[in-house]
């Protein structure tokens, strides 16, 4: 079981960077500056990140690490079906991401590191969208 959860956690790491440098990836659209297809690789950098960042967080609470408490009772210790865990780390996972931060579920223990690493991303991914287009735009309008 350890096993099994370390490749999962291995795998949302990979997918995390894998998808960050796709982010980064110069694509040309000669004469735009947003393209339908850099949006749509955004939205799913994005779900990537809440998908990976949340397996992550559930993995740990299998594992009995706490990472995340509502109120005063820690997510490992409730009594809470897999699928309303699976929603509780996704949905804590896409407010961190997303930088809305509404405070009903909080990070403990690893579970802050994790989630300051994640709002890190979540800040540095439009600036690094934003970026690399204003670059392939203007590289684009030299040709």
């Amino acid at each position: 079981m350890l096993l099994l959860i370390t490749c999962a956690i291995i795998l949302a790491l990979i997918s995390v960077g894998r998808s960050m440098v796709a982010l980064m990836k110069r694509t040309r659209v000669p004469g735009s500056l947003l393209s339908v297809y850099k949006m749509f690789l955004l939205f799913l950098v994005y779900l990537t990140m809440i998908i990976a960042f949340g397996s992550m967080y559930l993995c740990l609470i299998i594992l009995d690490i706490p990472v995340l408490q509502e109120g005063q009772v820690d997510l490992a210790d409730m009594t809470l079906t897999p699928l309303t865990r699976v929603q509780s780390v996704l949905y804590f996972s896409a407010v961190t991401l997303l930088s809305v931060g509404y405070g009903d579920l909080t990070p403990i223990g690893i579970g802050r590191w994790i989630a300051i690493i994640e709002a890190l991303i979540g800040y540095l991914m439009p600036a690094a969208f934003f970026v690399t287009t204003i670059v392939d735009y203007r590289e684009s309008s030299k040709l």
